[in-house]
């Protein structure tokens, strides 16, 4: 792998640092602890405030976070990668893609790490993990043994996305990469920012999104919430008192209070979730049922819009042309999401697969049955 020599100091650590503290209530974690530089390796800070130190040109990467191997594919290195969770069997498109990914063991399932699989050579020189792992010490303990480097990563707005997916470009070699992958994200929030501000209050419409599961909705201070909030509209799963207690990113509302609501649109992440609604008549009086107005969001590395998504520009987009269509007329959503994919995936898709991403179905065998 290329890697241009530096120790990550300054705004990366700051920003996981920062994703740290929004974590603190869910469980203690380790303060800082000093980690001497040394020649041939690189000084990181994780989310659990750990200095990591990696290697300054690592070949293998054991991911056991789905998105990670999202990431560190997309950054163009996806022929590193030798372990994934079982989740990444089930991103049918980024299998696709990414062919590769299947050569690489499976070292997760469910919330169970196999050490057996990890400690097979290749054996990985880091390993990436998610907010869950990074929290529980039964199986950091287990990683620690190992005497190979975990780094957890998570994001909870725009920004910290962005900043993740810097710290993995660095850590892999790929700042170049990551750098673009950042500019177009901006870009594509000042676009939709600017667009939006000229919505008249009269205009603006409430919202509801529907994360796997009809009454999982969006948390406050996630990702999904941060981007619903740019494109101009009010989130109805946010307009209540915080709802505290639930895991990582979930938050769920009562059917009832669903109804109450009524919002004038619904997005959905997962066509079985649509069908549902589609054979629900007790859900056939919500406004946005009558008006045409339920939207099964894009699925195709990744589900759009969805909490940990890296397809988080392209659901912006996509979001704001269904709702506010007479103010991105001018955007063909299929003509940034095949410059987004040759971009960034340097995959040129075709016509089948285009419309298979864009009507949400059949690139990811989802779980659950939409209740």
């Amino acid at each position: 792998m290329r890697f241009k020599k530096q120790f990550i100091t300054g705004n990366l650590p700051n920003c996981v640092l920062a994703i740290a503290l929004l974590f603190a209530g869910c469980s203690k974690h380790e303060e800082p602890s000093a980690v001497t530089p040394e020649a041939g390796f690189i000084v990181v800070t994780d989310l659990m405030g750990r200095q990591v130190k990696i290697k300054e040109d690592i070949e293998h990467v054991g991911s056991l976070f789905a998105v990670a191997s999202h990431i560190v594919a997309m950054l163009g290195e996806a022929d590193s990668i030798v372990t994934i969770p079982q989740g990444n069997v089930r991103d049918l498109l980024f299998c696709e893609i990414y062919p590769e990914i299947l050569n690489a063991r499976i070292a997760k399932r469910g919330n169970v790490i196999s050490i057996e699989e990890i400690a097979k050579k290749p054996r990985p020189e880091v390993f990436i993990v998610n907010p869950e792992v990074a929290h529980d010490k039964g199986q950091m303990g287990l990683l620690e043994k190992l005497r190979t480097p975990v780094l957890a990563i998570a994001y909870r707005n725009m920004e910290q996305q962005m900043e993740a997916v810097e710290l993995v470009g660095q850590i892999i070699g790929q700042p170049e990469k990551a750098g673009a992958y950042r500019a177009y994200y901006q870009k594509t929030i000042d676009l939709v920012s600017s667009r939006v501000s000229k919505i008249p209050e009269t205009e603006r419409q409430t919202v509801y999104h529907a994360i796997n599961e009809l009454l999982r909705t969006d948390q406050p201070e996630t990702l999904s919430a941060d981007w619903i909030n740019c494109i101009g509209v009010e989130n109805t799963a946010l307009s209540d008192a915080d709802r505290d207690g639930f895991p990582f990113n979930k938050n769920y509302m009562a059917l009832e209070e669903l109804l109450e609501k009524n919002p004038e649109h619904i997005l959905i992440n997962g066509g079985d979730v649509y069908d549902y609604i589609e054979n629900s008549p007790q859900l056939h009086n919500l406004k946005a049922f009558r008006n045409g107005n339920i939207h099964l969001l894009p699925l195709g590395i990744s589900r759009w819009g969805h909490p940990y998504s890296i397809e988080t520009p392209l659901a912006m987009l996509w979001a704001a042309k269904k709702i506010y269509p007479a103010y991105f007329d001018d955007i063909d959503i299929g003509t940034e999401t095949r410059s987004f994919y040759r971009t960034f995936f340097n995959y040129e898709l075709s016509d089948d697969q285009l419309a298979k991403i864009l009507s949400g179905r059949g690139y990811k065998e989802i779980k659950g049955s939409g209740r």
